[in-house]
């Protein structure tokens, strides 16, 4: 405004406005602040403890709920009430988030009473019961161990422990190395497929009448064609109460096999 210039009635409204205003604005200024709604303290309480710790935490979550799919940078911030950028000062991408759950997974095996005083082979079992165990309770997560060599320092912490109890038979070195890969893949594999049936939420029954339908199938094809199929179509499609009788048919090959080695 020119120095000098008389003001007009609506530019005299406006500066009585602001004046105003501003009189009114001044005490609040001092006031104390309002208290926060809940919500909004619960996302600043995770901001301010947003760690690797804190992530992987939501993230475990997110796993047991929608499975490894559905955990994403993205997810896993709205679930901490952050940013997914201010998650890269943690995590540099999903990977690397992935073999942090993974170590947290294998962290859970209880490891405390291995080596121990009963043949080698029974203590191998049992730790790759306890393997298998940990993953089925996370969702699809013995995906990631899958074409993947785990190296966090609950994973180096338990291939220790299998080889300490390894090294207590007659086996080659050589033979122990390649008998870790294999244990690995059977816990690995197998806690995997068993997701894969838990998250298609088709019933026990539903599938026992899947099974028995298609034993039928296998039964009606021509015998001369497929004899052994044929011959075998009930012991192909057999089912049992016990879940577990397969995969502890499969332990005793692997064990009994390398047991075998000279």
């Amino acid at each position: 405004m020119p120095i000098g210039r008389d003001i007009s009635f609506s530019e005299h409204r406006s500066l009585t406005y602001i004046t105003t205003l501003a009189a009114m604005m001044g005490p609040m200024s001092s006031l104390p602040e309002p208290p926060a709604p809940p919500q909004r303290r619960a996302r600043q309480a995770r901001r301010r403890a947003l760690d690797r710790e804190t992530i992987v935490d939501a993230a475990i979550r997110i796993l047991d709920s929608d499975g490894l799919d559905g955990v994403t940078l993205r997810r896993v911030a709205e679930e901490l009430g952050a940013s997914a950028a201010s998650l890269y000062d943690y995590v540099e991408s999903k990977d690397v988030l992935v073999e942090l759950m993974l170590d947290r997974v294998i962290g859970e095996i209880d490891l405390s009473d291995l080596p121990d005083s009963r043949p080698w082979q029974d203590q191998i079992k049992d730790l790759i019961r306890r393997t298998r165990t940990a993953f089925a309770s996370h969702g699809d997560i013995a995906r990631a161990t899958l074409g993947h060599i785990p190296s966090g320092q609950n994973a180096l912490q338990e291939m220790e422990v299998m080889l300490a109890v390894l090294r207590r038979s007659e086996l080659s070195d050589q033979v122990i190395a390649y008998a870790g890969d294999l244990i690995g893949l059977l816990a690995g594999a197998s806690a995997y497929e068993d997701s894969l049936f838990a998250q298609t939420g088709v019933g026990f029954d539903e599938f026992l009448r899947y099974i028995h339908e298609f034993r039928t199938y296998l039964e009606s094809l021509p015998a001369d064609r497929f004899p052994n199929l044929v011959a075998l179509a009930g012991p192909l499609t057999r089912t049992n109460p016990d879940e577990d009788e397969r995969f502890e048919f499969m332990l005793n090959v692997l064990v009994d096999g390398l047991a075998a080695q000279p």
